[in-house]
């Protein structure tokens, strides 16, 4: 009887718990685009990038380091090693859609990932918030595809989005064919 009573509540918890990930997911989670994806902007290496610094350009790609003697920075434990700002785009005119970032990109000399994002910067009352979507590029010695993709919604203060990498240990990361690209979002029901 007990065993039968621990069961049902193990079940139980396990519902809920799946139930609110779920939850969690529609709420937080990017919706699936509605229909294909359209290119908003295609960057090439004659576009300068925000961050100066450490960054150079090889061929057809930008080669980027994960250091920059120049910058002088406080690091804690949840702060990458270096945060690289390639690019900042305004906000879409849709009301609500899916932005992905695409691109094609090598790791060289690296212990850990590297973390590729699209984060969505808006200026308001209390300052700055952004948010970021990421996913990790592993250390390779060719080029391969990776995309991050966002969800954006309108508000009252403007956005703008940005395309950036961030180290968590020393190595270089070379990236090309950086393309930003927008969808309508399919509606959660």
């Amino acid at each position: 009887m007990f065993d039968d009573l621990l069961n049902n509540l193990k079940d139980f918890v396990s519902s809920k718990v799946q139930e609110v990930g779920e939850e969690l997911e529609k709420r937080f989670g990017v919706p699936e685009p509605a229909e294909p994806f359209v290119l908003i902007r295609r960057f090439s290496t004659s576009d300068s990038t925000v961050t100066k610094g450490g960054i150079a350009i090889i061929e057809d790609s930008w080669q980027i380091e994960a250091y920059d003697d120049r910058t002088q920075r406080l690091i804690t434990r949840a702060d990458p090693l270096r945060n690289v700002i390639l690019f900042e785009v305004n906000e879409p005119n849709l009301p609500e859609c899916v932005l992905a970032c695409r691109c094609y990109a090598k790791v060289l000399n690296t212990e850990k990932s590297i973390q590729l994002s699209l984060g969505i910067s808006r200026k308001g009352q209390w300052g700055t918030n952004t948010r970021y979507w990421s996913t990790g590029i592993s250390s390779n010695e060719d080029f391969q595809p990776y995309e991050v993709r966002a969800h954006f919604k309108k508000e009252t203060d403007s956005a703008k989005f940005q395309i950036s990498v961030q180290f968590e240990s020393s190595g270089i990361l070379q990236i090309r064919d950086i393309e930003l690209l927008q969808a309508s979002a399919k509606s959660r029901s």
